[in-house]
């Protein structure tokens, strides 16, 4: 299914075939570089986004195909690639019609919100008195030059990665409009009941100070859809408080407990122990993960509690060796965030963790192919290549924006079991270094050991002793640098390292 409720495909693209014939033998044609840019950036999205355009070349005769009236039938959205040719062709023009007359029997009309459901993307500077009739009322994307005549962009210019952001964008807000239009066809909301249980949150006591701080943080939360159980600081005595503070924890997959100068308020009957610290104690001896946080400006040099003192002191000194919880200062604006953030990761492990489970002995390893901009068309014969033998791949090319590059990095570091990072321009080699050892780094944090991780070398001719990162005993090469196309011995090694021969 699409990620629009109700629909097989989110995207339809309608073009004319000779738009997609290449000017040179080396490169792909026009409409296949658009196509790779746009599933890619959308993919960053949602994995869920589903696009569907005549890769084939199908016999496009005057009787209009039945298998393309489906595909229209099925989908939400329409691209039409609008150069020169596309009025000259009475099968876009079928195309277009019929797409008016399948939105004519839904219950959502040709507009979505404020948007068109038909998107017209211009290859060509075409007057807009020139263009169809259907397509009036409607606002498009250029993806050609400032000539006069207009040809289209190069994806290698920085206005063709403007414009694909600008017509993502659209199609992201698109999506949303979908999602408010069509509520009867989406899932049902989750009821109290089952959204408790879900992943619930053990929010520890806290000191007077920091009560306010505490109830924004859990509100912040519960918008997100956690379930938060906070720590009981009325009970009466000591055995009972235990009794029902680990029955908390144990319905808890994750902790947090907020610190600050003081100690709070003491149990009634003891002498020494408070709530904060014996709360913190009790998710210390159990199984779950524990987030300690600490503001960045507190100072305990100012609490009368030496035991509390020393307390919070040890947790914060002690060796990562030893530590089974996350201790960490920061600031307050940034605890929802952090705690979110957490959170997800501890997510992650989990559904993985229950994916191997049900994933039955023989299924296909999921492999994650990431790269740089530059290496983009090494990166895509390799996916190719790949693709040929049913590798299941998960494709993730750098984007614009480090932080979402990153994210989207550790994102997929949770779906995948083996890693390929493409090295081919010699100056990304220090982005390749980086991607490694963050990538080393996150798998260590999964406690995932053993995994393997493929730096695929592409011409031009390397010297494999100078990629220091491959040293790691994870890390392996497959060099492709001395040969074009790919060694057949090299690329079954590779084949059999990746489990793709079934062996």
């Amino acid at each position: 299914m699409a990620l629009i409720p109700g629909f097989e495909y989110d995207i339809f693209i309608s073009y004319v075939h000779a738009d997609n014939e290449s000017e040179t033998f080396e490169e792909d044609g026009w409409i296949d570089q658009f196509y790779k840019y746009l599933d890619t950036k959308l993919n960053k999205h949602s994995r869920n986004i589903k696009i569907w355009w005549d890769s084939k070349n199908l016999d496009r005769s005057e009787v209009f195909d039945n298998s393309i009236a489906e595909a229209i039938d099925k989908s939400a959205i329409m691209i039409c690639l609008y150069s020169r040719l596309y009025p000259q062709s009475e099968y876009c023009k079928k195309e277009l019609e019929h797409f008016y007359e399948k939105v004519a029997k839904e219950k959502i009309g040709m507009n979505v919100g404020n948007r068109s459901r038909i998107i017209p993307v211009f290859m060509s500077n075409i007057p807009h008195t020139e263009w169809l009739e259907k397509l009036s009322g409607t606002s498009g994307f250029p993806f050609h030059d400032d000539n006069e005549y207009g040809d289209p962009l190069k994806n290698t210019s920085p206005q063709f990665g403007e414009q694909m952001i600008q017509l993502r964008n659209a199609l992201v807000r698109i999506f949303d409009d979908f999602s408010k239009e069509l509520p009867e066809i989406q899932e049902p909301l989750i009821v109290e009941e089952e959204k408790e249980k879900g992943f619930t949150i053990f929010m520890s006591e806290v000191n007077d100070s920091l009560y306010d701080r505490r109830d924004g943080v859990i509100a912040e939360l519960k918008e997100k859809g956690y379930h938060i159980i906070t720590g009981d600081a009325s009970v009466g005595n000591f055995e009972t408080h235990d009794s029902i503070t680990k029955d908390a924890i144990a319905k808890s997959q994750f902790a947090v407990n907020i610190l600050g100068n003081f100690p709070g308020r003491k149990i009634p009957g003891e002498t020494q122990s408070r709530y904060i610290q014996r709360q913190t104690e009790l998710v210390l001896e159990s199984k779950i993960p524990q987030l300690i946080w600490v503001s960045r400006d507190a100072d305990l040099n100012k609490t009368d509690s030496k035991e509390y003192r020393q307390f919070v002191n040890g947790l914060e000194d002690a060796t990562v060796s030893s530590k089974k919880y996350e201790f960490v200062r920061g600031n307050e604006g940034e605890l929802a965030m952090l705690i979110d953030d957490y959170a997800k990761q501890l997510q992650e492990v989990q559904l993985q963790k229950l994916s191997e489970k049900k994933s039955p002995d023989g299924a296909p390893i999921k492999v994650l192919l990431d790269t740089h901009t530059d290496d983009f068309k090494q990166a895509f014969d390799l996916k190719k290549i790949l693709n040929d033998y049913n590798v299941d791949l998960i494709f993730n090319p750098e984007d614009g924006d480090p932080q979402e590059n990153i994210k989207s990095l550790y994102a997929n570091i949770g779906e995948a079991k083996k890693f390929i990072f493409l090295y081919g321009n010699e100056t990304h080699k220090d982005w390749v270094d980086i991607r490694v050892k963050n990538t080393l780094k996150k798998l260590m944090d999964y406690d995932r050991y053993g995994q393997d991780i493929f730096i695929y070398v592409t011409p031009p001719e390397k010297d494999m002793n100078s990629i220091k990162v491959a040293q790691n005993p994870m890390v392996k090469l497959v060099d492709h640098s001395h040969n074009n196309p790919l060694d057949d011995e090299v690329l079954q090694a590779f084949l059999k390292d990746l489990n793709a021969l079934g062996l």
